[in-house]
């Protein structure tokens, strides 16, 4: 009944849905490996390997980056999303943005810099500056 084989032990990854509520304030970074919503508050950088859903009672500062991202909250940070980043009317982003798609609606502020490159060209968090003196020398 308790014995079980080391085939039944193996835990497999599946693509996970995390939140992190309203009334939820965070003070450091964050690594999720699936989709993640914030509607609480988070002092750090949030690395995501799926979809961001940036609610619109969040407010996060620090770096983002994410494979997709839709914001409807606030954003004081650097932003790289891989594919699509949306900022909804009611989003607010303070920072750079590096994207491969970027959509922002009409009553959404936006108040920084946006590099815009092709999927699997977005820069790295870890190396962004040195990678943009490089692009800023070859021009």
């Amino acid at each position: 009944m308790f014995n079980s084989s080391k085939k039944d032990q193996s835990i497999q990854p599946i693509n996970s849905n995390n939140l992190l509520g309203r009334a939820t304030s965070i003070t450091g970074d964050i690594k999720c490996d699936g989709d993640i919503r914030i509607d609480g508050v988070l002092l750090g950088n949030l690395i995501v390997s799926g979809k961001l859903i940036v609610g619109e009672y969040a407010e996060i500062t620090g770096d983002i980056k994410a494979n997709h991202s839709e914001v409807f909250g606030k954003i004081k940070g650097k932003i790289i999303v891989d594919e699509l980043l949306s900022i909804r009317s009611n989003g607010y982003v303070e920072g750079d943005i590096f994207a491969g798609n970027l959509q922002i609606e009409a009553s959404a502020k936006f108040n920084g810099v946006c590099h815009m490159s092709q999927k699997g060209n977005v820069i790295d968090i870890k190396n962004d500056d040195k990678k943009l003196n490089d692009i800023a020398k070859a021009k």
